[in-house]
């Protein structure tokens, strides 16, 4: 599949609410195949370093409950592809609910498909902010004191001065 360039690198395949042409397609990998809503997957938190989101937040009954559980399956380190129609006067909101549900939105490219000039498509990545910037943005905004740090790594550092 096209969607899969570097399949040999995966060693767990997930497809939610997959059409029945990616349900039935021979891939390259046993795959775990599930019709959940995209508002509540059947996955643990952080479980997977890769998100693939074609049309999911378009599809959901609510958008921003299946941005949330999103975020919340995917690792700190991970990273969230996504592909969605916006409509009218929505053309915000994919990239609004990603961003209210804790993710960092980036590489974001607007397009127009051919015959659709008012269904625009936007894609990107987004991933968790790195904790230092979120520690230090909570800073800048005085929501911590001074001296207080969120992490074991940054205390050791501080016990060790």
């Amino acid at each position: 599949m096209s969607e899969l360039p570097a399949y040999q690198h995966l060693s767990h395949l997930a497809l939610v609410g997959a059409g029945a042409e990616v349900r039935e397609a021979s891939l390259p990998l046993p795959a775990e195949r599930t019709d959940a809503d995209p508002e509540d997957l059947p996955f643990p938190d952080r479980s997977f370093d890769v998100v693939v989101c074609r049309f999911a937040l378009l599809r959901a009954a609510n958008p921003v409950r299946a941005a949330s559980e999103i975020a919340r399956v995917l690792r700190r380190t991970g990273q969230l592809l996504f592909l969605d129609v916006v409509a009218g006067p929505r053309q915000v909101d994919v990239l609004t609910h990603f961003r209210l549900s804790g993710l960092i939105t980036h590489d974001v490219n607007w397009s127009r498909p051919r015959g659709h000039p008012r269904s625009p498509l936007v894609q990107g990545v987004a991933t968790h902010p790195v904790p230092q910037y979120a520690r230090e943005f909570a800073w800048l905004l005085g929501t911590t004191r001074g001296g207080e740090h969120d992490d074991a790594e940054s205390s050791g550092l501080q016990e060790n001065a």
